[in-house]
């Protein structure tokens, strides 16, 4: 079977078109639409070379299908696997999990292994990129997607289980079953990850760690730290009321004694000030009182937060040290 317009365009796509030769992170030079074999330093093409170079370089890919699945394809699951062999070779298409479910009649369970293929080193670390990821969805489409009308199987009296989603559990599980599985925790079998598990708890715990040491701002903050914040500002509200009415109590003072003609033309005459000196000591226990006591609370806030944080900090330690 030939590749079909369909196949080809989806290879161009993610290919693109490189009209002169560009060397490639795996060390080889390309050009054209991913052409590999004749591509050299200096060497340039037109679309049209481009084109032919493509429709030979799938030539090998056609037969190489035609060799290795034994179960009938229509158009668009050859032109998908076309696809999807341009990209990761033959090599790695002799042992993929798409082959082997193919030949075992099993065609929805090798579209699912096309979604295997979506990782790549980059800094000799394995990551899964977004071009790769997009790619396998296109071919797995098209793979899915059929040629003819009255194989559409229709869907519209059938809606996915709840249980499609890997973390689902139901309203009776979740009774049933205790907040903190202590006994696998005892065992020590929980505790055992893979290499990548591990490279992302790490990576999560770095980026915790700087958010704590070097950027407050970025740091997330629980209920209890939140309150604490709350009750400080809160406290250094009333606590700068008070000290703006002992300021404004001095304010008024300092006019009727120094300008008291003034003060007697907004309303201060002498007997409001006689009034006000006989109730001052009252008046100014009662605020230096009142802004000890936010004062104090502030700081015992302060020291509650404080407290917060350092547990945080013991419980991430703890974490690194179970990693």
């Amino acid at each position: 079977m030939r590749t079909g317009a369909t196949g080809l365009n989806l290879i161009k796509g993610y290919e693109g078109l490189r009209m002169s030769a560009h060397y490639t992170p795996n060390e080889e030079w390309t050009v054209g639409y991913g052409h590999t074999s004749s591509a050299r330093h200096g060497m340039s093409v037109t679309e049209g070379d481009a084109e032919r170079l493509l429709r030979a370089d799938v030539q090998p890919i056609e037969k190489l299908i035609a060799d290795t699945v034994r179960a009938p394809l229509n158009q668009n699951e050859h032109d998908a696997l076309v696809s999807l062999i341009f990209n990761i070779g033959e090599a790695n298409w002799k042992r993929s999990t798409v082959l082997r479910k193919l030949n075992e009649g099993d065609k929805l369970a090798a579209a699912r292994a096309f979604e295997m293929w979506t990782k790549a080193r980059v800094n000799g670390e394995l990551v899964s990129l977004d071009g790769l990821v997009r790619r396998r969805a296109a071919e797995k489409s098209l793979f899915l997607m059929p040629t003819d009308a009255s194989l559409v199987v229709p869907t519209s009296d059938v809606r996915p289980a709840s249980e499609c989603e890997l973390d689902f559990k139901s309203d009776r599980e979740l009774k049933a079953s205790p907040v903190v599985q202590f006994d696998r925790k005892a065992s020590g079998k929980a505790l055992i990850l893979s290499d990548e598990e591990r490279a992302a708890r790490s990576r999560a715990l770095f980026a915790a760690t700087q958010a704590l040491s070097v950027d407050p701002t970025k740091m997330i903050i629980t209920k209890a730290e939140e309150h604490a914040d709350m009750g400080v500002t809160i406290g250094a509200i009333l606590a700068g009321l008070l000290a703006l009415a002992m300021t404004g109590l001095g304010g008024v003072m300092l006019i009727g004694q120094e300008f008291p003609r003034f003060a007697e033309s907004i309303g201060f005459g002498y007997e409001k000030f006689v009034a006000i000196f006989e109730n001052l000591p009252m008046w100014l226990a009662a605020m230096g009182a009142a802004t000890c006591y936010f004062i104090l609370y502030i700081l015992v806030k302060r020291v509650a937060r404080h407290d917060l944080k350092r547990q945080r900090a013991q419980e991430f330690a703890r974490l690194r040290a179970a990693e």
